[in-house]
């Protein structure tokens, strides 16, 4: 058996998170864009940086 099956953890649980101040603050200062194009990004696409930063991106 693969050891790869029991771990968690890896690009997929690297995720923007709105849920704590601190967080939110990290991620728009990374991100260059307020909160509110930060959460307004997250709720229309999810919680992908990539695609965060594609979606900002493109908004501008």
């Amino acid at each position: 058996m693969s050891e790869d099956k029991d771990r968690s953890g890896g690009a997929e649980d690297f995720q923007v998170s709105l849920e704590h101040e601190w967080e939110r603050r990290n991620w728009t200062q990374w991100l260059g864009c307020s909160e509110q194009e930060l959460q307004h990004a997250v709720e229309s696409i999810g919680a992908d940086p990539d695609n965060v930063r594609r979606f900002l991106r493109q908004a501008r």
